[in-house]
């Protein structure tokens, strides 16, 4: 699995772009539900995952989102819900998303074979800022647009537990295309016109036990994302103590280099609180301090226990 994660990460080394229109976060080893729905459930329990993030920091327009996600497992069937909410300039979006995903046992991990469906909503803001006059282009809206579309997602994901995960999915298959005119009186001009591109994403981790016990953990793993023009690849390296804390580093290719860190609240079992600080590596770089994400994430084991049943002999009453 090291072999696959590093040969994974070297082919994708000279292909990186920064056209995708997914939100971006730095803790994805957290977050696998919003961009593969086959992992829907994974953990055999209930979790809620809450990540909040503000991007280049003192830059105007800067990206802003918040994201809840949270999935169940019955038996073979997992379900999740994703909701989130995006600001970058003046465009914003909002998507909330029902996972559904098949778990079967397969040699000596498990397959999620998931699907999501959902509502996007796409709006543009009437604050437009340029340097010539922008009403005089009938292809920007002098007022405020907004236009929704169902959205649909495909994954495959599969897990050792407590060793290691991989995954692929695809996001946005209908591929949709919003289209709204300008709202407000007869003097609007243009019209929103936006095509969302599918979305590619490839996951992996492993899960090494330096001494053989769970007193020291590393875990690395890899993220690459494709809109089948440009591609991303994040590399992330953490290592837990005691699963208790953790703490590492991400390489965003050409985009950040980023430092995370968390807790396991020992006082409340299942309760995850983490951080990560992005620091721009590239020409941005110079214009902002950095991005800032939070998480907090809880875990529950949601089976029964299993019901004690016992034989009594006839011949011992």
């Amino acid at each position: 699995m090291k072999k696959l994660i590093l040969s994974t990460a070297f082919l994708f080394v000279g292909f990186c772009a920064f056209s995708q229109q997914d939100v971006q976060f730095t803790q994805n080893m957290f977050n696998k539900l919003s961009i593969n729905p086959g992992s829907a459930g994974h953990n055999g329990g209930f979790c809620a995952t809450l990540l909040t993030r503000t991007q280049w920091i003192g830059f105007d327009g800067r990206p802003q989102t918040h994201q809840f996600s949270g999935d169940a497992r019955f038996g073979r069937h997992g379900v999740g819900l994703t909701v989130f909410q995006d600001q970058l300039g003046i465009e914003k979006s909002l998507v909330a998303k029902l996972a559904y995903a098949y778990h079967l046992q397969l040699g000596p991990g498990e397959l999620g074979i998931g699907l999501d469906v959902g509502f996007v909503n796409k709006s543009f803001g009437d604050n437009f800022v340029a340097v010539d006059d922008f009403t005089q282009d009938p292809s920007i809206p002098n007022a405020s647009t907004s236009a929704g579309s169902i959205d649909a997602s495909f994954g495959l994901f599969y897990e050792i537990k407590e060793t290691m995960y991989v995954g692929i999915s695809a996001l946005h298959l209908p591929a949709s295309t919003f289209e709204d005119a300008a709202a407000g009186g007869a003097g609007d001009v243009g019209a929103l016109n936006f095509e969302q591109a599918r979305h590619y994403y490839i996951m992996a981790g492993y899960d090494w036990k330096i001494d053989g016990t769970d007193k020291w953990i590393l875990k690395p793993s890899i993220l690459v994302k494709s809109d089948a023009a440009s591609t991303q690849l994040d590399v992330n390296a953490l290592i837990e103590y005691n699963k208790l804390v953790w703490g590492g580093v991400t390489y965003r290719l050409q985009d950040a280099v980023a430092a995370l860190a968390g807790v396991n609240v020992p006082q409340l079992p299942g309760l995850k609180i983490g951080v990560a600080y992005d620091y721009t590596t590239s020409a941005l770089g110079a214009h902002n301090s950095g991005s800032l994400e939070f998480m907090v994430r809880y875990c529950k084991n949601i089976s029964k226990a299993p019901k004690r049943e016992v034989y009594h002999s006839v011949r011992f009453l």
